[in-house]
């Protein structure tokens, strides 16, 4: 009997969703739908994209970006699964980027030595999931998997002639990119990536023929360039093997087979790169009027998840449909539910009206009330807002601002993410030049470096060295003074971003 599963897998630049019937032990592609973000809200976009497959009701899956979620490595001293799950949460909550009680994570095996294991969690904050998975329901889409896109095409992978146990998957989006690490056959590094988030190329589906296009495509070599070095700086702070012959690169995602990129990559990084396609797997058949509108990189996202077989053992994948999001049961059961609990509903309900009603004055007193005092809070935080439409949803825009200047992927004014500006400054910084950066601070418009050295000499050279950069407007020395203990010069240079 014939079961069909939706997949849908959402990036806030690209969203892409696939329709698979199984047949026995073929599986069938019966509809696809795809949507690039550019300036519509998430929502409309996810909404088009269903309307494309025509999923109305059923099981489906679902994927988010990699870039809403944080990741940790940690190793114990014990295998017991029972134990780690009890421990992790407090390992966790030590250096996690969201409060304990705002946190929900999921984590896997990455490998075993002996009597000890090697996990990898990803977190997410619990209101995101909440927000996620309630905008989902509204749209008749209960997913049994929300789980994280680019893993389910890593693991995917790992079954086809001549895939080795140990490799390294990169999905390459518009502006994003994400690397997983398989060794043994187990994911073993999960890192998401800057890739054009300031829009510098500017890549794009071509109108009518989901082509990949690239807005300003002068800039397009040093974009790769950069992402390239960043793939190398990734791989090197995990301290992965750099070997070709031990860890090729597998290649996916809507700009993975972009000219240029594969070969960018293989030079930067003197790793084998290859392409990935799930595509070719002997049981796997797409329909001819979905072939037509099959755009490779994309589609195999949302496929990988439609085809990945979720097990309680031996789990190889992320699902945060657990705890508190765990699935209660089928859209059926839930219907059957309704109708049998309909009357003590129904006068629950007005129980609640009479309550509501009696109660209006003193609501309506109390909401002004809280009004003024938003509206407060608000003009004591944002002085430089005159304007007050909307406090809550102003306040948080500039919240999700300052979230994004720190959080991987985010930009400055000047376009740069936080890996990039890193990269800027130490190469800017010459190395015969007996410098100790001690701490760095950094927002969306300035950053301040905080350093010793020899001689007030050394000093002045960083200064002018930094002033070559085209990202800095202005590079000026706060401070520089001579230390009586140690007798180094403790100086503060401070750089303006260009905007």
């Amino acid at each position: 009997m014939a079961n069909t599963v939706f997949a849908l897998d959402i990036h806030d630049d690209l969203v892409t969703g696939v329709m698979v019937k199984y047949v026995g032990k073929t599986h069938l592609v019966t509809a696809c739908g795809i949507a690039e973000v550019g300036s519509q809200p998430l929502e409309t976009v996810v909404s088009e994209v269903i309307s494309q497959v025509g999923f109305s009701a059923g099981d489906c899956r679902v994927a988010l970006g990699a870039e809403q979620f944080f990741y940790r490595n940690l190793n114990f001293p014990f295998t017991d699964t029972a134990k780690i799950t009890k421990v992790l949460p407090g390992e966790l909550a030590e250096n996690a980027p969201v409060e304990a009680e705002s946190m929900i994570f999921d984590y896997l095996l990455a490998g075993r030595k002996g009597r000890e294991a090697t996990v990898i969690a990803a977190i997410t904050d619990i209101s995101f999931l909440a927000g996620q998975l309630q905008f989902l329901q509204d749209l008749s889409c209960d997913p049994e998997i929300i789980g994280i896109s680019g893993t389910f095409g890593a693991t995917g992978i790992s079954g086809l002639a001549g895939v080795p146990e140990d490799y390294i998957y990169l999905d390459v989006g518009f502006r994003r990119a994400v690397l997983v690490a398989i060794t043994a056959g187990q994911i073993s590094l999960l890192r998401s990536l800057a890739f054009d988030t300031g829009l510098q190329a500017g890549f794009r589906l071509t109108e009518g023929s989901h082509e990949v296009s690239v807005l300003r495509p002068e800039n397009l070599r040093k974009v790769i360039d950069t992402f390239a070095q960043t793939v190398r700086q990734t791989l090197q702070a995990a301290r992965m093997g750099m070997r070709s012959e031990d860890l090729p690169l597998y290649l996916a995602g809507p700009v993975g087979a972009y000219p240029g990129l594969a070969e960018s990559l293989q030079d930067s990084l003197g790793l084998e790169v290859k392409s990935s396609s799930i595509v070719s797997q002997p049981m796997l058949k797409i329909e001819d009027a979905v072939a037509a509108r099959w755009q490779a990189g994309a589609m195999e996202r949302a496929l990988a998840l439609a085809l990945t077989q979720p097990t309680v053992k031996n789990r190889r994948v992320f699902n945060f449909r657990k705890n508190a999001f765990r699935k209660k049961g089928s859209l059926q059961d839930l219907r059957r539910y309704a109708k049998l609990a309909s009357l003590p509903l129904a006068l629950a309900v007005v129980l609640v009206v009479a309550f509501v009603w009696r109660d209006h004055a003193q609501l309506v007193a109390r909401q002004k009330a809280l009004d003024g005092q938003i509206r407060e809070i608000f003009s004591q935080t944002l002085p430089d807002v005159t304007r007050v439409v909307n406090p809550v949803q102003q306040i948080q825009t500039r919240i999700d601002e300052a979230k994004t200047a720190y959080m991987s992927g985010g930009t400055t004014d000047a376009g740069l993410g936080m890996l990039a500006l890193l990269a800027e400054i130490s190469a800017r910084i010459p190395p015969n030049l007996q410098v100790q950066i001690v701490r760095m601070t950094a927002d969306q418009k300035e950053v301040r470096l905080r350093g010793t050295t020899e001689n007030f000499n050394v000093v002045d050279n960083v200064q002018k060295e930094l002033e070559k950069s085209p990202y800095f407007s202005k590079v000026a020395i706060s401070s520089a003074n001579s230390s009586a203990r140690s007798g180094t010069i403790d100086f503060e240079i401070k750089i303006d971003l260009r905007r």
